[in-house]
């Protein structure tokens, strides 16, 4: 068992040596593991997987798409219309690590919990909610990444916010 574990903190050195060598690898690194709920190994796998980003031009449907968290209906003509469905055809790994993310960001990121909250509020099925979280993580990285700034709640609760809540929040 010391031989699996040795091992395993061999490769978290090494790939903190690889994002440590690159200056734009540290800095993407250091926004995604910013949000809470997203760690060490979801952060090092989507800039593996993506190649920082630039497999999918920082385009964050496409990685939607790649992780298998976008929904897709099958329309074709006006007879034939299913409901929306992620694709079975996805990166096993990296959906699950997301899926990881999403329970972690829904324990312990308030902003995230309260985002799955509404929408089992709504009706929605819980793995409907959570795939809805892990879209969610995907385009909150991307748009971090894409301005180059770390998560911060406040922004987050104020780009989400509605328009009376802005008010309140900028009079006080």
């Amino acid at each position: 068992m010391s031989e699996i574990d040795n091992a395993i903190k061999e490769c978290d050195l090494m790939i903190d040596r690889i994002i440590e060598s690159d200056a734009e690898l540290k800095e993407n690194y250091a926004i995604i593991t910013s949000i809470k709920g997203v760690a060490r190994q979801n952060g090092a796998c989507l800039l593996i997987f993506t190649n920082n980003f630039r497999r999918f031009d920082l385009d964050a449907r496409k990685i939607a798409c790649y992780y298998g968290v976008a929904p897709f209906g099958k329309d074709s003509g006006t007879s034939i219309h299913s409901p929306a469905k992620t694709s079975h055809f996805a990166n096993k790994l990296i959906k699950s690590l997301l899926g990881q993310a999403a329970h972690c960001a829904k324990k312990f990121n308030p902003e995230i919990r309260e985002y799955y909250n509404r929408l089992i509020g709504r009706g929605k099925k819980p793995q409907v909610a959570l795939n809805n979280v892990k879209n969610k993580l995907i385009r909150i990285i991307v748009a971090l990444v894409r301005k180059k700034v770390y998560y911060d709640p406040k922004t987050y609760m104020f780009y989400n916010a509605k328009f009376t809540d802005v008010k309140q929040m900028l009079n006080s």
